[in-house]
């Protein structure tokens, strides 16, 4: 099957023996599994038709039970791993979050969801003041819709807010696609290239990353769809893994899963049953670690007493 995807981890799980052009790193923590794919020069990029640069990816299927505490471990994990890819100058001029996504599609609505959720403080630098310690940096917040509603690219909004606030960076938060089930809600990759929203789906708009806007990007994003290809082919998969059966060698079968792959409904597109309440928890999760990271040394109990 063709990889249907957004995570640099799946490609790296889909591909057998030594990849030149990248570097692998695996932690364990607190059951929490972080991966970072880094691709490093040309030979990288065009293994894994992604741009040069680092994919991190936090991984707890603890959230699939709705574990409190596992939400906020990743949230921190994952704080860490955003302030690791901005400099101090970055946070200090300020960070634009931009929500990617559609507000009245489900699936599609976790960065507008993330932007609900933030601690937007740059309007207080003008306004009050007085109320800011020195640990709060600049911070604002756009969710600026899709093409078919406002008919304007999404790069020319973002671009046009970037060039008259003049951000250190921009951290763009969109809804990702997987290859692999089970990373539906439970994974979550930031990465330090920017993002192109639609890719995972095949449905690619301009990108955001720095050779367009002129700042740092990051891309941030949970996975939340999948192909119902993939979802077959899994299936078949562990049941053939069950009944101790080897795909490559059972007659017929690689060419039926081939076949399935390319029938009617195999591209359909495909949600968990609960999305709305793993939107919330994943715009709640991205949220928190987005109110820790981008400030110096707040808790994230200090950042919900501004916003009560």
């Amino acid at each position: 099957m063709p990889i249907r995807t957004d995570l640099a981890l799946d490609i790296q799980e889909s591909m057998e023996g030594e990849i030149k052009g990248i570097m692998l790193d695996v932690q364990t923590v607190n059951d929490i599994t972080v991966t970072t794919v880094e691709i490093l020069n040309e030979e990288g990029k065009d293994a894994f038709n992604k741009e040069i640069g680092k994919y991190i990816t936090v991984e707890s299927h603890a959230l699939c039970n709705g574990d409190k505490p596992g939400e906020e471990k990743t949230s921190e994990i994952l704080a860490e791993k955003i302030r690791s890819l901005l400099t101090r100058e970055e946070l200090e001029q300020g960070i634009l979050v931009v929500g990617l996504g559609n507000r009245h599609v489900t699936a599609d609505s976790l960065g507008p969801g993330v932007c609900d959720k933030l601690f937007v403080t740059r309007h207080l630098y003008s306004y009050v003041p007085e109320v800011l310690d020195e640990r709060i940096n600049k911070t604002s917040a756009v969710a600026p819709g899709v093409l078919g509603i406002t008919g304007i690219e999404t790069l020319e909004i973002v671009r046009g807010v970037a060039d008259n606030i003049t951000p250190g960076a921009i951290v763009a938060i969109d809804s990702l696609a997987s290859n692999n089930v089970g990373r539906i809600r439970t994974t979550f990759q930031l990465c330090d290239t920017g993002i192109a929203p639609g890719s995972g789906i095949g449905n690619r708009r301009s990108a955001l990353n720095e050779r367009e806007l002129g700042v740092k990007v990051l891309g941030l994003g949970v996975p939340l769809v999948v192909f119902a290809a993939t979802i077959a082919e899994d299936l078949i998969n562990n049941t053939l893994e069950s009944e101790g059966l080897d795909r490559d060698i059972t007659p017929g079968l690689k060419t039926l899963i081939e076949k399935v792959s390319q029938s009617e409904g195999a591209e359909m597109i495909v949600t968990p049953k609960d999305i709305d309440t793993v939107v919330e928890g994943c715009s709640r999760i991205i949220a928190n670690a987005l109110n820790i990271a981008l400030h110096h040394d707040i808790s994230l109990d200090e950042v919900q007493t501004y916003m009560v």
